[in-house]
């Protein structure tokens, strides 16, 4: 196995070791919650530090990424650098709340070491549960689930960019600017050069027209859910995608799937194409007649 599969392959295990993590943060967030005041304060600073720690691992995992040929050369790399970017997003938001809840703790521990206003005087006063540390603390749960959903797509589309990357034959480098060039391919325009094959036409049309997902799950072949009795084949979809022609939804996880759309030269492609084709008639079983009888 050659260096890029070798850390394409270290970055998959650490998607899904820190997509548990993050599940066991959420169950610990959303078990029982602390009241506001000091005594509260060791348990939302532990919070808080493995908060930042699955930041800073998410982040390292991008910039990581960034440097390896597949997130430059293949398309399904530009969707795990995109996917990692949310991540880096989700966890940075997610540290963000739980330090809020740590801050509020340690305001409400100060004000209620306050003298009392009618009296002046000093006392006592027992910690209590404060709604509005709590709505922080529900705001890092609901980030859980996407946080989830992105590691999975990020070690979804790195395992294909990594493969693309390694069926391809080596091209020659090129200078501009006296450094060596990626052959990144370039998004193509709507216009009489892009062909597709009857297949691909009639997948742009369902897309087009009705609700198409494209789903996958680690070290699974994707799965196109064409949403009627026509089938539409993964290959056919990502022909399309490569094209630039398809895009999909990555506001929610592979597993549980991603609706395809058509972009703007997709749109222009299937005018100038003209109607779909019309999917194939299976041809009728022959049944011979009974054999004559001698």
């Amino acid at each position: 196995m050659d260096n890029t599969s070798s850390e394409a392959s270290r970055t998959i295990t650490r998607l899904h070791s820190l997509s548990a993590d993050f599940g066991a943060l959420g169950g610990l967030l959303s078990g029982e919650r602390p009241v506001a005041g000091s005594s509260s304060l060791p348990k939302l600073t532990s919070w808080y530090a493995t908060a930042q720690g699955q930041s800073a691992a998410a982040l390292t995992l991008l910039l990581t990424s960034a440097e390896q040929a597949y997130a430059h050369t293949t398309v399904s790399g530009h969707h795990a650098m995109g996917s990692l970017g949310q991540l880096v997003k989700i966890s940075s938001d997610i540290t963000a709340h739980v330090m809020a809840a740590v801050a509020m703790a340690a305001e409400y521990h100060r004000v209620d070491g306050l003298p009392d206003p009618p009296t002046g005087r000093m006392t006592s006063r027992p910690s209590v549960r404060r709604h509005d540390l709590d709505d922080h603390l529900d705001r890092a749960v609901e980030l859980i689930r996407p946080a989830r959903a992105a590691c999975h797509n990020a070690a979804t589309f790195t395992e294909t960019a990594a493969l693309r990357a390694a069926s391809r034959p080596p091209a020659p480098a090129e200078q501009e600017l006296g450094r060596s060039t990626f052959d990144i391919p370039q998004p193509p325009s709507a216009s009489a050069s892009v062909t597709l094959t009857a297949l691909q036409h009639r997948a742009l049309h369902l897309i087009h027209t009705s609700t198409v997902k494209y789903s996958q799950w680690p070290r699974k072949r994707p799965v196109v859910d064409s949403g009627s009795p026509e089938r539409i084949t993964a290959r056919s979809v990502d022909a399309l995608e490569d094209k630039r022609l398809v895009a999909r939804d990555f506001s929610t996880g592979l597993h549980a799937g991603q609706r395809l759309h058509l972009t703007s030269d997709g749109l222009q492609v299937l005018r100038r194409l003209g109607p779909a084709p019309e999917p194939g008639v299976p041809a009728r079983p022959h049944h011979p007649g009974p054999a004559p009888v001698r």
